[in-house]
């Protein structure tokens, strides 16, 4: 009996450190797999880095923030948009190693009603805009143009990129690849 103590012990031991390397090791990669993104709404002032990992859920605080400031209604954001975002952050990084990148964020969410009222006022806004559906956002990057931006995103190929040159945004959605206002640029474009 005594040697079957012994053996479980040695075991049990030996398997709580497996246990605990095990836990340390999958925390480390969860943590490598989380990127922070951080944001800047221009319309409500509040700003939020947001810990995201790819497939994972959106929580209430993003949803809020990412909300139609006109209405106060939260979102219901897509988190592949965030996937995107991700992505185009670790872009801009490569090329400019010397910014730190930021989202300004002009429109994320913006509900139905807010969409029309922006559209029947003379504005550009799609009768089925992307941003109805939580999954597009309107953007600038302190540091970079709005084209340099508008390039890059355009470089990822995920989606469609709008080039607002003259309010100085670009906006990304997760929806199918296109381009607008124009396709000029795609006969000149780079992508490193």
């Amino acid at each position: 009996m005594a040697l079957k103590n012994a053996t479980l012990k040695k075991w049990l031991i030996c398997g709580a450190a497996f246990c605990a390397a095990f836990n340390a090791a999958a925390q480390n990669a969860e943590a490598r797999a989380t990127v922070p993104l951080p944001f800047y709404n221009l319309h409500t002032k509040q700003a939020m880095v947001i810990h995201h990992a790819s497939g994972k859920a959106v929580s209430k605080e993003i949803n809020d923030f990412m909300r139609d400031h006109r209405r106060n209604e939260p979102a219901n954001m897509d988190s592949r948009l965030f996937d995107l975002l991700v992505d185009l952050k670790a872009a801009i990084e490569k090329r400019h190693p010397h910014i730190k990148v930021k989202f300004e964020t002009i429109s994320a969410y913006r509900a139905p009603q807010t969409n029309e009222m922006l559209r029947s006022k003379g504005g550009s806004q799609a009768t089925q805009s992307r941003h109805m559906h939580g999954d597009a956002i309107d953007i600038r990057v302190p540091g970079l143009t709005t084209k340099e931006l508008r390039d890059i995103a355009t470089c990822l190929r995920r989606g469609g990129v709008g080039y607002y040159a003259a309010d100085g945004f670009v906006h990304v959605d997760i929806d199918r690849v296109r381009y607008w206002p124009s396709h000029d640029y795609l006969a000149t474009l780079k992508c490193k």
